[in-house]
């Protein structure tokens, strides 16, 4: 059956949000951030040395796919208080800012959304969302960009409650596009989450391997999103 949809992962596919920096660069940006905005609401927070070893107890198991929210995470960070929503949502957004702000979307995303449209398929983003950050947020951010006139609904993990590679964000997927798993093509850079997960579903997946890490694993992968219509 030929593709009429294409699921496409946002971080690392269509947007660079890293760029030369990493997670673990950007994360005491992220809480000094967050710090500032709730001193500016009258809120006392500890040292950020304390706060990031706050953070640093709250990792996961790694097979725990339940998404874990960023508001809980700051409130265990942070502190007693109580935080009402009005300052926890300046909070996360707060927390967000530096990684938005370096976010660039790839050379190749347009090109790629608009070879799709041209011939009729449609795309749906499938995304978790970095530390359990809020989906409104995310879409937001996918305004800013430009891309969302580009697809036809966009689906974070926090929408589900679970993360990718969890079969429920492939499913909530396929209803959000109505489509069947076989009309439906996935491409993403991760292959556990954006390969292994969506072919769990029946969802055939190619992988995006932009440095050429993965030749010789048995993945179906492309360089680059142009590639991606040899696929279709």
């Amino acid at each position: 059956m030929p593709v009429r949809t294409v699921l496409v992962d946002l971080g690392g596919t269509l947007v660079d949000l890293f760029g030369h920096t990493s997670p673990g660069q950007v994360l005491p940006l992220s809480l000094a951030s967050a710090a500032r905005a709730l001193v500016l609401e009258g809120h006392d927070v500890p040292p950020q040395n304390v706060l990031e070893r706050s953070w640093e107890g709250q990792k996961r198991v790694p097979d725990d796919l339940e998404v874990r929210p960023l508001e809980a995470r700051l409130s265990a960070v942070f502190g007693p208080d109580a935080i009402d929503d009005r300052t926890m949502d300046a909070a996360c957004r707060a927390f967000m800012r530096p990684l938005f702000d370096q976010a660039r979307v790839f050379e190749d995303t347009f090109p790629f959304l608009s070879a799709l449209r041209s011939r009729g398929i449609e795309a749906v983003i499938v995304s978790n969302t970095t530390w359990g950050s809020p989906a409104i947020l995310w879409r937001e951010a996918v305004e800013r960009m430009a891309i969302r006139p580009w697809v036809r609904s966009v689906v974070f993990c926090r929408d589900v409650g679970w993360r990718k590679p969890d079969p429920r964000v492939f499913s909530h997927a396929l209803s959000m596009a109505d489509r069947g798993p076989e009309e439906c093509l996935f491409v993403g850079d991760d292959p556990v989450w954006d390969v292994m997960g969506p072919q769990r579903v029946g969802i055939r997946a190619v992988l995006l391997d932009r440095r050429a890490e993965r030749i010789g694993q048995g993945f179906d992968r492309v360089t680059n999103l142009r590639e991606i219509t040899d696929h279709i």
